[in-house]
């Protein structure tokens, strides 16, 4: 049963969940309630770049070798309204950012 209400909450969009890379490669649209558990366990930090396109995928916006940004939420339109940005140094993440279109956030680092 508590699977159950899992998956509607998530379906729902209703609270925040685990971190699952085949459903944020797959289900871009619910990306927003995997936020917070990427911060709270520092999922990329650490990670090669070669690691972030295994779990986050292939179409990142990279912005220059040491900055890659993945959409979070977009709006009907399909403008990105929020980006989750990784900063690398040396091939690996060293910090996070959720960027919104009014400002960014720095939860880590």
């Amino acid at each position: 049963m508590p699977n159950l209400i899992k998956k509607l909450l998530f379906l729902l969009e209703i609270g925040n969940h685990q971190f699952d890379s085949i459903l944020w490669k797959t289900r871009p649209e619910k990306r927003k309630t995997l936020v917070n558990d990427i911060f709270k366990f520092n999922v990329p930090i650490g990670k090669s770049k070669k690691e972030i396109l295994e779990l986050f995928g292939y179409a990142p916006h990279i912005h220059t070798s040491m900055t890659w940004s993945y959409p979070v939420e977009s709006d009907k339109f399909g403008n990105t309204l929020m980006l989750l940005s990784l900063y690398f140094k040396d091939e690996i993440v060293t910090s996070i950012k959720i960027e919104n279109k009014g400002g960014i956030f720095n939860y880590l680092n």
